[in-house]
């Protein structure tokens, strides 16, 4: 179905014109028209199948124009990379309107953010940490807002704004319009909308779990991390399909070993981004991926969802996630807006268990094939792989306390004296201050 056919101004169709949109897709066509009609409504789909617009679309066509300052539209996002881009698709979408938006979240100057929050906006987009902090100081009232879209919600709960979540809903007048848009749908989040949501509907546009059919899914065993990384450049060097790529790890310490050793061997190739870094920072790493300047991106799962960049070849799993559903986000940020897109997962002993609960969530099976035979197999772990030992792990001792039949010199002589006192005497002393009370 054409955006065209449903009931958008003129507005909104000029910008989608202008950006090549014309074709929904299916949680589009089947969210657009029950957010139109004013109810409640939860979205699952794919990431990659546009549900941004699902919900921007009809917000912005009943966004009518107003002298308040006050915002009437509200949008929690996790992630301050998610925030940017939201308030950057808002913008194209509103191109031939008078709307004003803002994006507020953390790792940036609040003072800027409250600054503009008091000039006033129409749309506010933020992270829920930073938002309530707004809120809390009076310059930002929620009691106008109309609409509420929550997305990601099962991100922001898994990094634990539950109560900025709950706080803020408190603030929000009775009489709105909620929407929840995700990939995946957990208890948790149907506990969120339980409490706060109305009668809703249910918009499923593919399962739970359901992978996107042009997502090609490939995987390799692998022991350690040299024996990643020889097949990382492998596959780097062999592979003329890879073109633009996100790397992701378990953890920032295997971000920048990673990127340390990728920018040994490829210089100014690949950007790193985990949440050590500062927002500049990642901002930048994102700007110079979209506009090719780097072939690919480091990262944590930090950038696992939201981050809307066209035409990503690849998603390597150097390491695998701790959660099925976390899996899903990373494969979305390829195969995105109807192209091919592929995925390579380097599976450790270790790491089967988790992968067989991957392929049983997406009811999909995935071949793990053996190594290429160009690819050096290490021996050599790296110093984090190392079984801890017992021995190593340092002695917590009380030094006011001695151990067994030794020598009981490690208490100190105020703590020894402090002790020893018999409770006769304590006894004693008090019966002597009540005496002299009562004298």
């Amino acid at each position: 179905m054409k955006f065209e056919e449903i009931k958008l101004t003129k507005q909104l169709l000029n910008a989608l014109n202008d950006q090549n949109i014309t074709e929904m897709t299916p949680i589009q066509e089947k969210a657009i028209p029950k957010v139109l009609a004013g109810t409640d409504v939860i979205g699952i789909a794919q990431t990659g199948t546009g549900k941004t617009l699902a919900y921007l679309l009809p917000i912005l066509r009943d966004l009518k124009f107003t002298e308040s300052t006050h915002p009437r539209v509200l949008i929690l996002v996790p992630t301050r990379e998610l925030a940017v881009q939201v308030a950057t698709e808002v913008e194209k979408l509103t191109e031939y309107m008078s709307t004003r938006t803002i994006a507020v979240y953390g790792g940036t100057n609040i003072n800027t953010q409250k600054k503009a929050v008091y000039e006033g906006c129409d749309v506010i987009i933020g992270t829920p940490g930073r938002l309530y902090d707004i809120a809390m100081t009076g310059l930002l009232r929620l009691k106008e807002i109309k609409k509420v879209v929550i997305d990601e919600c099962d991100e922001m709960l898994s990094l634990g704004f539950r109560p900025q979540i709950q706080r803020i809903f408190d603030l929000l007048p009775n009489k709105r319009q909620n929407l929840l848009f995700s990939a995946t749908i957990s208890n948790d989040v149907d506990e969120i909308v339980s409490t706060f949501f109305r009668k809703t509907e249910k918009i499923i546009a593919a399962p739970s779990g359901t992978p996107l059919q042009k997502i090609n899914q490939s995987a390799f065993a692998t022991n350690n991390f040299n024996t990643k990384y020889n097949l990382l450049k492998y596959l780097l060097e062999k592979d003329e399909r890879i073109e633009r790529v996100f790397i992701f790890t378990k953890s920032r310490a295997y971000a920048d070993l990673l990127f340390e050793r990728i920018e040994a061997d490829y210089p100014e190739q690949f950007g790193v981004i985990h949440s050590n870094k500062s927002q500049n920072f990642r901002l930048r790493m994102v700007d110079e991926f979209k506009t090719q300047a780097i072939k690919g991106i480091v990262a944590t799962d930090l950038v696992s969802r939201g981050i809307d960049i066209e035409d990503v070849s690849h998603v390597i799993n150097f390491d695998l996630p701790e959660d099925k559903e976390q899996y899903m986000h990373r494969i979305g940020r390829t195969g995105r807006a109807e192209a091919e897109g592929n995925t390579i997962s380097f599976i450790k002993e270790e790491d089967k268990v988790m992968f067989d609960e991957i392929q049983s969530f997406m009811n999909l099976q995935i071949s793990i094939e053996s190594l290429p035979e160009d690819v050096e197999v290490s021996t050599e772990p790296i110093p984090m792989e190392f079984e801890p030992d017992i021995h190593d792990a340092p002695t917590m001792l009380n030094p006011k306390h001695s151990i067994g039949e030794g020598e009981r010199n490690q208490a100190s002589p105020k703590a020894e004296k402090r002790n020893i006192r018999p409770i006769e005497k304590k006894i004693e002393r008090k019966k002597a201050r009540k005496n002299k009370r009562r004298k």
